[in-house]
Formats: structure tokens, sequence, C-alpha cells
């Protein structure tokens, strides 16, 4: 047995080893001995013997042998003398499909003198836990970081989609950790429940939106709507909510092969709320359904399962419900799909959020025809946020026109090639300025419907309306940009060079100077130096002197300077013991580039503007610009947003090697690599409507010529940066402006 199985009896705070089938010790910890003293259990490669006297120590080998993967646990009552204890079998299973027992022996009478409390059993449990998430959150770390600052810059489209696979993954693995640890506070009582305002809508779709490339491999309708009459914030612990729908839905869509998984949100009477995940998949039996929210249980756990996972999900979430005060149920028969339901008892925010009126689809009839009576309530919940009147149809309906309705919304799959013909008879009946939108469950960039507009699944309202407005979508592949800070200075203290290279090229990425330092020490020496700081980012981890130790020598010296606390681990009392000695916050690794910032920006200067234009009007006042009516041009002829977007990519990507060779070729006074370096650059340009670019790059490639003077060559390749300086601008532009409106049409 590896690292996995000699970690999982060494946390249990009594006795406890891992058995085979036949009653082999296989793995041991410590306390693995007998709670009266009488000796030793078997161990480490011997069998359990049935012993005679206490009948838990004779009933053991029996009970492990008898065990099935659906049993439950088997509860063995012991009593050794004046001790009372009770010897617990569960079944386990390794991934290559062994068959193993988990025995753990559990005091039940109050611990004698000179043994540890239950609360200090508990505290050592949580601690050990703390910190085994801290050596997976430190590599973790690093990568978010590293992948953050990938996803910042220009990629080719494809590289993109592997770039946000990895960040996926990384954060999946984040999360898996994260429940872990959420787990043994909610069993050790520490974890604590928030009262925030919470915005409904913005929860449901951040849920569904992850899981799109998911549900699109699978062809599955994934749709997330809040009741129109909802208040728009309730009160309540924002990340809890989103770590139950987290576990739900994802879960959902895991075991969903095909068809749907619909969420949405409703009254429940008075101050409580009903949130339903539904879903089309296998279904769950009875047996199941009793035990399928106990830790690491799955209802499928052969070693031939289809579906991965540490059965954590469910379990996790039934005890959030339970911390925030509600309950969740779950109904279904094997073969025929389960509704959970979670109810909660959320009140109304104070402070509602004023709503822009008219509403965006005001006056608007839209046609709907729905594959079920689920998703036809999601997607009229949807027109009807939005100010629209939904009328639900059918296709053999459609034969005529509705009266009233130039605009059908349906759900299809873009691959198949009967939504052509459905598409085209849509098309007849609506006429030349009727509206038709379809739902993809597939991805619509490599389907055979073309016209008339397609969105794919998970739909959010903001590109519903959209479209159905004829409003411009935007694509994947541009960078994710995060709006930089206007200048100031960090002080960073990460002892780790990894983590402390990443964290420093990321602050700069935000348009920050960062001064980065090993130890605390070294931290302690800056900030009573000569430079100063406008805040400090403070592992609380480091040789020589820890950041704790750190900020009590920096507060008792008069230095006031903010300072954050950096952390890989999550034990209880962190943000406490960071305050107490003179921090102003406290972060947890790992930290996106989105989070960073929002953490930096109360101490800095307040950001200006961005000069970034939204609309190529913004940027007709500047004759340096790009025309963006060429982009535009070439993705009507194209067809395809995503081709220009990554044309775009490609060009920025290259651009920086372009400006070094025409600078090589100058110094070298080379014409002729000056010449075929300005014609590159001119072409490229021009075709992106990077027109003074392209006439700057036109002129070099005229007078890289003999007997043109040094001085008249360096003057027009300066003209080039200067029209390079423009173009990158307005080019970014319009990456941030299409990732803003992202869709992923």
């Amino acid at each position: 047995m590896g690292f996995t199985a000699r970690t999982l009896v060494e946390v249990v705070p009594g006795p406890a080893a891992i058995v085979d089938p036949d009653g082999r010790v296989l793995v041991a910890n410590g306390r693995w001995s007998r709670p009266d003293g009488g000796g030793a259990y078997p161990a480490e490669g011997a069998l359990l013997a049935a012993e005679t006297g206490c009948p838990a120590h004779h009933q053991l080998p029996g009970a492990v042998q008898r065990m099935t993967p659906q049993a439950a646990p088997v509860v063995l009552p012991c009593r050794c003398e004046q001790t009372e204890h009770t010897v617990r079998v569960t079944h386990l299973e390794s991934d290559c499909g062994a068959h193993r027992r988990l025995i753990t022996v559990e005091r039940v009478a109050a611990p004698s003198a000179g043994e540890p409390e239950a609360d200090s059993v508990s505290q050592a449990k949580s601690q050990f836990l703390a910190l085994l998430g801290h050596e997976i959150r430190t590599p973790v770390t690093t990568v978010v970081a590293t992948v953050d600052l990938l996803r910042a810059q220009p990629l080719q489209q494809g590289v993109r989609e592997v770039v946000d696979s990895v960040h996926r993954s990384v954060h999946s693995l984040k999360a898996l950790t994260d429940d872990l640890l959420d787990l043994a506070r909610l069993e050790t009582g520490s974890l604590r429940v928030e009262r925030q305002p919470v915005a409904l809508r913005p929860v449901l779709e951040g849920i569904v939106e992850p899981l799109q490339q998911q549900a699109r491999r699978k062809g599955i309708l994934l749709l997330a709507a809040p009741a129109p009459d909802l208040p728009a914030a309730v009160l309540g612990d924002i990340h809890r909510l989103r770590q139950v729908l987290t576990c739900v839905v994802g879960n959902a869509v895991k075991f969903t092969d095909s068809g749907e998984v619909i969420v949405t949100a409703e009254r429940d009477g008075d101050d409580s709320y009903l949130i339903t995940v539904s879903d089309s998949g296998p279904g769950i039996g009875e047996r199941d359904r009793q035990r399928i929210f106990a830790p690491f249980v799955q209802t499928d756990s052969s070693a031939a399962r289809r579906h991965e996972g540490a059965g954590l999900g469910l379990a996790l979430a039934a005890r959030l419900v339970q911390a925030m005060g509600g309950r969740i149920d779950v109904e279904s028969e094997a073969g025929k799909g389960s509704q959970f339901l979670i109810r909660l008892p959320l009140k109304a925010a104070s402070d509602q959020p004023v709503a822009a009126l008219p509403l965006p689809l005001t006056r608007r009839r839209v046609a709907l025809v729905a594959p079920s009576p689920r998703a036809e309530l999601a997607l009229s919940w949807l027109l009807t946020s939005a100010g629209a009147e939904p009328v639900p149809t059918r296709f053999e309906e459609l034969t005529k026109q509705i009266p009233d309705v130039d605009t059908l919304l349906w759900c299809d799959d873009s691959h198949d090639p009967a939504a052509v013909r459905r598409a085209d008879a849509v098309i007849e009946v609506l006429g030349p300025k009727g509206r038709a939108l379809m739902i993809s469950t597939t991805d619509p960039r490599t389907g055979i419907v073309r016209k008339p507009g397609v969105l794919t699944a998970p739909l959010v309202l903001g590109r519903l309306v959209a479209a159905l407005n004829l409003e411009r979508t935007g694509v994947r592949g541009a960078p994710v940009t995060v709006p930089p800070l206007n200048g100031g200075r960090v002080l960073l203290a990460e002892d780790n060079d990894v983590n402390r290279t990443v964290f420093r090229r990321m602050i700069e990425l935000l348009g920050v100077e960062c001064h980065a330092v090993a130890d605390g020490a070294a931290a302690v020496d800056a900030l009573l130096g000569e430079s100063t700081y406008d805040v400090v980012l403070m592992d609380l981890q480091m040789p020589r002197v820890d950041g704790l130790e750190a900020t009590r020598r920096v507060r008792e010296a008069g230095n006031s300077t903010p300072i954050l606390a950096l952390t890989a681990t999550a034990l209880h009392g962190d943000r406490e013991r960071c305050l107490e000695a003179g921090m102003d916050g406290h972060l947890s690794k790992p930290i996106t580039l989105p989070e960073l910032r929002a953490a930096l920006e109360p101490y800095l200067n307040a950001p200006e503007e961005p000069e970034i234009p939204a609309e190529p009007a913004a940027v007709d006042d500047d004759a340096d610009a790009p025309d963006l009516s060429k982009l535009r041009d070439l993705e009507e002829q194209l067809e395809d947003r995503a081709l220009v977007v990554t044309t775009v990519n490609t060009f920025l990507s290259q651009l920086d090697g372009r400006r070094s060779a025409l600078a090589e070729a100058l110094r070298k006074q080379d014409h002729d690599a000056l010449r075929a370096t300005a014609h590159t650059l001119k072409s490229s340009s021009a075709l992106l409507g990077a027109d003074p670019l392209a006439e700057a790059c036109a002129e070099v490639e005229r007078n890289a010529v003999a007997g043109t003077s040094e001085k008249d060559l360096i003057a027009l390749v300066a003209e080039v940066e200067s029209a390079v300086a423009s173009a990158v601008r307005v080019m970014s532009g319009y990456l941030a402006a299409d990732e803003r409106a992202d869709s992923a049409v």
C-alpha cells in the first residue's frame, strides 16, 4: 500500500489498519494496539484471529470476510475489562479494483487520566489535514499563478484551449483540497457560515459556465435560471452556496451521458428558497439513495467504474446545506434521472440593485420550443427576466406563423443533419424579417448549421439578450484581461523561488513595481530602510524570520505600511493570528490574477479609466489607429470570428520579433533584411486593417536601398515604431472587447 493508505490510517486518532478480504493486515498506524493494554493487534503481514473473550474480537475476522462493496459499515461493540470501545469495519477499494477493509477502534467511554480529550483529538485531526492541505497547496499555487499569467497573454486559439484545460484541472485539484479541509472543519465544528448579500443569478450562471466543455462533449442541454420574481440579492454565504451547487451540478453533468441538466431557483414559502438540480442521467436506486450523502461513497465503486472522483462532493454538499440551516433531498429512480432539492432559509437583502428599465426584451413575444417541461421552464424564466413574453410551442405547430411572434428560440444539435432542415423550415415560417435562434447542445463552431443564429449551452441571460437583439458577441481565444492598476510599489516576501518569480510577474503585469525578498528578515530590512512601499505581500512560513515575527518587528519599529499575509495553510485561526501580529489582511494561496488585483487595489492609487476603446467609433479620432471595420469585414467574409481573433493574436505574438529584426537589420545596414522584414510586417498589418503601420512599413521597404542615408532609415523605422504602439493598443482593445462579450459562437 502506498502513501495514500498510510496517510489514511495515520490520520485516524485511534487504532486503525487496512486489511485484505482474508483479514491480513496490510498497513497499520502506530496506535494499532489493544485498547485494554492486553497486547497488540496482529502486526502488518499477519492475519486477524477469532479470539475468545471480547465478542468483537471473536466476530472481527468473519465481519471482514463477509463484507461486500455495497454493505454498510459494520460496528462491533467491544468491552475489554472496564474500557468500552467500538470496532468499525468499512469497505475500501483501491484504484486497481482490489477490495480492502478499514478497521478503526473508537473509544466510547470517557478517556482515562493522561489520555487526550476528544476535543484535542479533533483538533489534532484538523491540524493534520490542514498541514497536509498546505503541502498540496504549495505546488498548486505555482501552477495556478503560472497558468493565470499564460491566460493573460495573446495565444493561438489551440494553445489557449490547452491552457484553459490546465486551468480547469488545477482548480479542480485545488477544489478537492478545499473540500477535504472543509469536511474536517464541519466535523470539528470550526466552519463558519457568513451572511452577506448574494446575487443569485451570477452564482447560478457562474456554476454552469465552467461545465460548458464537458456538457458539449456529451451533447447535454445545460441551463440555469432563477425565477423572475426572486429578489436580485439575498443574505447568505456566497462561498458555501457555490460549493454546494458546484458539487451537485457537477455531479449531475458527470453522470449524465445525454439529455439535459437543468438548474432552477424559486421561492419555497416565506424567506425560504428551493434550488432544484434535475438531470436525465441513470438515476439512483433506493439502496444507493440511503448512503449517497456519506463521505467517500460512489454508487458504482467498482474498479471498472466510468466516473472518477473521491466521493466527497455530495457528502460535503449535504453537510454545508445543514450548516446553512437547510436540507437537501434527492428524488430518483434507477433509469429515470434524478432531482436534487436544496432548501435554504434565505432572506432578501435590504439593499437591492436597481434594474434598468425598460427591460431589454420588453414587448417581445418569443416562440419557444424546448425538449422537456424543465427546459421549457428555465428558458421561459430567462426570457421573462429580460422582459419578453415566452410562447411555448412545438415544431409540429410551426406550419404557419404564430400571431405577433417574429422570433423563435429552440434547442437542437448543430451537428445533426436534421437540424439543418429544421433551421430552414423555421426561417421559411418566420420570413425575411423574423429572427430565429438555435441553442446548440454541441459546439456550433464545428457543426453544420450555419444559419440562423446559433448559441451554445449553457445559455446565460446576457448572451441570450445580445443574440436576440442582434448585438455583437465575442469568441474564446483572446487574452483573459485584467485591467492594470495605476502604478504603485509592492514588497513581496516569499521564500519559494518559483512562487516568488511568478508572483512578481503577476504584480508587474498589473502595472505595479515589485521588490521581492526571500525571507522575513530581508522584509524587515527593506521596510525599515530608505525605500517606501504602498503594500506588502508577506508569506507566513519562511526561514530565519517567519511572516508573523517580521510583521511584529515592523510594527514595533513604528512602520504602518499595510501588510497582507500570503499562506498555503488553511488552519482555523490563521486570520486571527495575522491580525494580532499587526497584518491588515489575509490571502490564501493559490491566488489568481483577478484575486491579486482585488487585494492590492485598495492600497494603491485609484486606477484611471482604461484607454481601450469598446467600439470602433472610439478610435476614429486617432489618425494612427488601425481601421477596425476591416477586422469586422473579415469576420463576415470568413464567417469565422475565431479565425480573425487567432490571426490578431498571432500578429501580436510575432510583433516583437519583427521589431527586433528591423532594429538588427538597421544596425548592420543590411538593406535586404530590412526590406524583407518591412515587407512581411506590411502585409500582415494591411490584412488586419492597420493601414498607418502598413504605410510606414511600405516607406521602409521602398527606401531600404543603396544610397539612402542611415539617418533617413532611422527616422523611417521610428515611424514604424510609433505606428506599432497604436496598432498594439487598438488590437488589444479589439481582443478585450470580444472577451468581455464572450460567447462560444
